[in-house]
């Protein structure tokens, strides 16, 4: 029998739970995945709630305990007035104390996660797990045999996680970075783009302000000749964090405008993305709108 990595006691988690861990993540080890992806499936279901008295709820408990102290007072030397100025300043306490409880959801912390996957390389392989890109002189042999739409993502490694798995081929798309990456898959983009003025360009990003900047920039790119092109914003958007389960039990919706796409499976991206070339306007409708069949032939081919 093999030794353990982990140590329960000190680390918090053992092996077979790890291996859960990483294989929710990959899909029951069929694709590869991020880090992104496999902290926000560790944290689903954890978000921690807080809750606290803020300053007006600890400023309405002074007035409570003035308003009784006036209303004790009044009592024993019969002041009616003061009395009702003791009993209208402990209502209005009460009052700032009810609206002063503060409940905060914050997501679990990406620490343990951290941690846990360095222990675990230290010791072990993990060859589905994406990094950092990899694939800056990839060509030819990552684009499907029929263009039917360029999608054009913000991050380097979401390029490398969506061709490593094969959704080129899927979607039917050369897929690239905004920065150019792969240099030779941006050159066959910029081809494409001059000799089909039809060709779907779609864009993909995170719920950050960066993320959503990228049609604009796009619209301005010096990589890509695009202001002829209709742009499909298909990317994540913090409205649509809790419309999609797999985002809305990890991430609260104070946390929703910092989510990565790839903390969504690769299963679920695939999915929406295949309903955003099949006509969604959006991801999450994407993933709302697409079929079974269209599901298990994407996961057949990656």
């Amino acid at each position: 029998m093999s030794e353990s990595t982990f140590v329960p006691e000190t680390d918090a988690i053992h092996d077979d739970e790890w291996r859960a861990l990483v294989t929710a993540s990959s899909d029951d080890e069929r694709h590869h995945f991020t880090e992104n992806r496999l902290y926000s499936q560790y944290a689903r279901g954890r978000v921690v709630i807080t809750r606290y008295i803020s300053r007006r709820g600890k400023f309405g408990l002074l007035m409570i305990a003035i308003g009784l102290a006036i209303w004790v007072y009044a009592l024993k030397v019969d002041w009616g007035t003061t009395l009702v100025g003791g009993i209208a300043i402990t209502l209005g306490g009460v009052a700032q104390v009810g609206t002063g409880v503060v409940t905060r959801r914050d997501p679990a912390a990406r620490e343990p996660v951290q941690r846990w996957l360095e222990k675990w390389l230290s010791a072990h392989a993990l060859p589905q797990l994406l990094r950092v890109p990899t694939l800056a002189h990839a060509g030819i042999e990552y684009a499907p045999p029929q263009v039917g739409c360029l999608l054009v993502v913000e991050r380097d490694i979401v390029v490398d996680l969506l061709l490593k798995n094969g959704a080129h081929q899927v979607l039917g798309a050369l897929i690239i970075s905004e920065n150019g990456y792969p240099e030779g898959l941006a050159r066959e983009a910029q081809r494409q783009l001059d000799e089909r003025s039809e060709l779907k360009v779609i864009a993909l990003h995170d719920a950050t302000e960066r993320g959503i900047g990228l049609h604009t920039r796009l619209r301005s790119s010096t990589v890509l000749s695009l202001s002829d092109h209709e742009i499909v914003d298909a990317g994540l958007f913090a409205a649509e964090v809790g419309q999609i389960a797999e985002l809305s039990s990890a991430f609260p919706a104070s946390y929703a405008t910092q989510v990565p796409v790839d903390a969504l499976s690769y299963r679920t991206l695939l999915a929406g993305l295949a309903g955003v070339v099949h006509g969604a306007l959006t991801l999450s409708t994407g993933i709302e709108s697409s079929e079974t069949p269209l599901n298990s032939d994407a996961e057949r081919a990656a």
